[in-house]
């Protein structure tokens, strides 16, 4: 018995050394996650960016871990200029109303962001758009190049799709920088002018991500000079993890204070071990019931195997027709009803990626099987092969 307790101790550390050395020479997956935070250094997180923050801008830098209405209420002067680095910005109206009283006080603040809230965009009259890198059912995206205004390079960015633009700007604002398409500037860097200070909004964060920092020199300098319309005092990065972590649970109040937060993990113990004591003394033999089998799938096969030998092939095309029709509705939302109009196919091509030839193919071909009187099993072999067909290549399936 001893003998055979120290093999498989044995084993176990072999295993487990060996499962460390294959952990530590394997290669490991390069994450794309955009996760745009300070401590992240994936390709997308933002470690280069905080760190380099204090060769770009040359003053005293720090991070704000507290919430910002807290921050912006306790301070009375604006020699500070606030950076906000995310995905989604929104900190709701009250800290959102702060934040332009600071800037309309004479101070600074960045937001890049790929989605801002729409309350704050709304107080700025500002609308924001998607066009999703394709025109006219042509693939422009190869072609998107990103530039600032006061710069004639246009700099290529191959991992990100630039897509989110300033469709509607007010006249207090300064567009400093877009997204190039031949002669086309589409703003995705705007300076906007509230009282005495300066709001900056940029919809683009990708460019600022530890991959662009370190792939290139000019995107590297692309984010700097970006980053320079706040090089004239200290600047505040906003945690946005710390400040989520910290208070979005209920149960900030406990967890703050280290005595409530001592008798929360008691109480959660005690709880823990009622529970099990109580389950060990009161658990008794369960029958073990055999679930009923499932014959939906038998049940299926029998009535279409009834319905193929003794239903007419005209009904039959007639009904697949149908389910495309109605998957085209719920899947592309389009009005069937103008199947005969001209555009259709176009708008329907453009918009499942399947060739406008290929696509006009099958309306016709639709059109013509819905006008004849009676079909036959070849024409239902076609009908099911072209709709199938058309299926996989819009990823319907």
């Amino acid at each position: 018995m001893k003998g055979s307790v120290k093999f498989g101790l044995i084993l176990l550390g072999i295993v487990l050394l060996l499962i460390g050395i294959i952990d530590m020479t394997s290669k490991k997956p390069i994450i794309w996650d955009r996760t745009f935070d300070a401590k992240d250094k994936n390709p997308f997180g933002a470690y280069v960016l905080r760190n380099e923050l204090k060769h770009i801008i040359d003053e005293h830098n720090e991070d704000l871990k507290r919430p910002l209405y807290q921050y912006l209420d306790s301070t009375k002067g604006t020699d500070k200029n606030l950076l906000f680095y995310t995905s989604y910005f929104s900190l709701g109206e009250a800290a959102e109303n702060k934040l332009l009283d600071y800037v309309s006080r004479g101070g600074k603040a960045m937001i890049i962001a790929e989605t801002i809230d729409y309350y704050l965009l709304d107080s700025l009259a500002i609308k924001v758009f998607d066009f999703y890198g394709y025109k006219k059912g042509v693939d422009i995206k190869s072609h998107l190049r990103v530039k600032l205004t006061n710069d004639n390079r246009k700099i290529h960015y191959a991992k990100s799709d630039l897509s989110t633009v300033f469709s509607k700007l007010p006249k207090n604002a300064t567009i400093l920088g877009g997204i190039t398409y031949q002669e086309y500037l589409l703003p995705n860097f705007v300076e906007v002018q509230i009282g005495k200070g300066r709001l900056y909004l940029h919809l683009t964060p990708d460019l600022f991500g530890n991959y662009y920092l370190l792939n290139s020199a000019s995107q590297y300098a692309y984010a700097a000079k970006s980053l320079s319309y706040l090089n004239d005092k200290p600047i505040v990065w906003y945690d946005f993890k710390a400040n989520t972590a910290q208070y979005s649970t209920p149960l900030r109040v406990l967890l703050t204070n280290p005595g409530l937060r001592q008798a929360w993990y008691v109480l959660l113990g005690g709880l823990v071990l009622l529970l099990a004591f109580k389950s060990k003394r009161e658990q008794r033999a369960v029958e073990i019931a055999k679930p009923e089998p499932n014959l939906s799938k038998e049940f299926c096969e029998t009535i279409a195997t009834l319905y193929y030998e003794n239903g007419t092939p005209g009904n039959m095309v007639d009904k697949k027709i149908d389910y495309f029709l109605h998957d085209i509705r719920n899947r592309f939302h389009m009005d069937t009803l103008a199947l005969r109009e001209e555009d259709f196919c176009e708008e329907l091509a453009e918009r499942s990626g399947v060739s406008l030839a290929e696509t006009q193919q099958l309306i016709r071909l639709i059109i013509r099987m819905q006008e004849m009187q009676q079909n036959d099993v070849a024409g239902l072999r076609q009908i099911n092969e072209i709709i199938e067909d058309f299926k996989h290549k819009a990823k319907m399936i």
